[in-house]
């Protein structure tokens, strides 16, 4: 078998080797626990609220220090709907008490340590046991449907170091660990808090992410994430049995389950390879331009082009998501990047909305350029119009809406606030998703419109805000 192809059998014992032997380099060590930190109490809340009559499934747990060790006391908690004597229905809970009973001192400690550990960027492969010494399968699978489109050298030799690079410990965990975050699922909401007191009036915390392996990743009291199974595998040796998401912390994960994430964590990449290949012209148009940070597979000549934008050089959470025509290996119109270009220099040079993206590099900013229900089309500008009208704001957009011409919506956040950008640099906070209830002094309103149909069947679970920026980033 060709060698360079990297599935030779050679290359592959050597990849296991290499697999096995990096496993334990990825995990940060924990602190020990200073001697003058005495533990007071962990209080556990440990909750799930997927689809299930008695949803949600609660669980709440105190560890205090007894005698020479540690007891764990708490309770269970599960929905029932109780029938009133009007016949009406009433939400009420059953209870199962736990008598305070003896926890390992040993598990405690190990629960500690954890806590206190620094947060750690990706996953441990070690945490998939022997199954990690399948990755090299997946990894050799993917490859050779790239190079089986025949690339060019230069671009076959990149594809086969890359999936050589995927056989080291550190590329390998950031695959999974990209592939854990973004694998799909229908959530079901399982949650986890621990929060640890001391003595000294100091206190950890941490909250688990959602319904990822091992509910990963685990977050600090001001946010920071981390990958580490460390926390997990803990918290799982402490809680009883009966505890709403213990077997989630103690979960194995299957080979599959291994090839789906790896799957996942090296899809972007793979992509980028896949559109060189059968669409050079076009991907070289995108990159001359812009920063491509996310682009999807052109599997059919008929296919479009899905693919995430930013600005070079301009904000990094700033994003532009669109779709783009392929004729042959470039794109069907070239002209379609100077409209891109044009919607993210006016976001990004909007300066109220330039500073709301300093202020929260976290979230995430958006425009939907001619994409799903928050692109800026027609409806949605005359809804904006309509409700900017209701808040005695921008009175001038009802006799000239062509003052919209240019403008961008964008996005922020995950439950997002709204932003409308124009093209004279002013900016205005339009509304935000707050689902049924409003904050005080805001009222809900209809929801943005995906067509011209919709305008009149709207939800309403944003808030409108109506909060304009002049063009030196001064509110109004």
């Amino acid at each position: 078998m060709d060698k360079v192809s990297g599935v030779a059998l050679g290359w592959k014992l050597v990849a296991v080797f290499t697999i096995a032997s990096t496993l334990s380099s990825n995990s940060k060590a924990a602190e020990p626990v200073p001697s003058g930190m005495t533990l007071t109490r962990i209080v556990i809340d440990d909750s799930w609220g997927g689809l299930d009559p008695a949803s949600p499934h609660r669980s709440h747990w105190v560890i205090e220090p007894r005698g020479s060790g540690y007891v764990l006391y708490g309770n269970n908690s599960q929905r029932r709907m109780a029938t009133q004597a009007n016949g009406s229905w009433t939400e009420e809970r059953d209870v199962t008490n736990v008598a305070a009973h003896p926890v390992s001192g040993t598990s405690v400690n190990a629960l500690v340590r954890a806590l206190r550990a620094p947060p750690q960027d990706t996953v441990d492969p070690a945490v998939f046991g022997p199954e990690i010494n399948h990755a090299g399968k997946k990894i050799d699978e993917l490859v050779q449907e790239l190079t089986a489109l025949n690339p060019p050298p230069a671009s076959r030799q990149r594809i086969l170091a890359w999936g050589n690079s995927l056989r080291q410990g550190q590329p390998l965990a950031q695959a999974i660990t990209v592939g854990i975050t973004t694998s799909f699922h229908t959530d079901d909401n399982p949650h986890t808090r621990i929060e640890a007191n001391f003595a000294n009036g100091s206190t950890l915390v941490s909250s688990s992410g959602s319904q990822n392996l091992l509910l990963l990743p685990w977050s600090d009291a001001s946010g920071r994430k981390s990958y580490s199974a460390a926390i997990p595998k803990a918290l799982a040796e402490v809680l009883p049995p009966t505890s709403t998401n213990r077997k989630r912390l103690l979960v194995e994960p299957s080979e599959d389950e291994l090839d789906d994430y790896l799957e996942k964590g090296m899809g972007n990449d793979y992509a980028r390879f896949q559109v060189q290949i059968v669409a050079p012209q076009a991907y070289a148009a995108l990159a001359s331009r812009f920063t491509i940070v996310e682009i999807n597979p052109v599997d059919t000549p008929s296919d479009p082009l899905f693919v995430d934008v930013s600005l070079p050089g301009g904000p990094s959470n700033l994003s532009l998501r669109t779709q783009l025509g392929i004729e042959g290996q470039a794109l069907a119109r070239s002209s379609d990047l100077d409209g891109m270009m044009a919607a993210l220099n006016t976001a990004a040079t909007a300066t109220g909305l330039h500073q709301a993206m300093m202020a929260s590099p976290r979230d995430e900013f958006r425009i939907e350029h001619g994409v799903d229900m928050q692109s800026f089309q027609a409806w949605a500008k005359r809804q904006f119009i309509e409700q900017m009208a209701e808040a005695h704001k921008l009175p001038e957009l009802a006799k000239h809406p062509q003052l919209l011409d240019g403008a961008v919506l964008v996005t922020q956040g995950d439950d997002p606030t709204y932003w409308v950008a124009l093209h004279d640099r002013r900016a205005v906070v339009w509304k935000r998703y707050v689902g049924r209830t409003p904050s005080p002094g805001h009222s809900l309103c209809a929801n943005v419109p995906a067509s011209d149909e919709a305008l009149g069947s709207l939800g309403s679970s944003d808030e409108c805000l109506g909060k304009v920026y002049d063009a030196a980033g001064k509110a109004l």
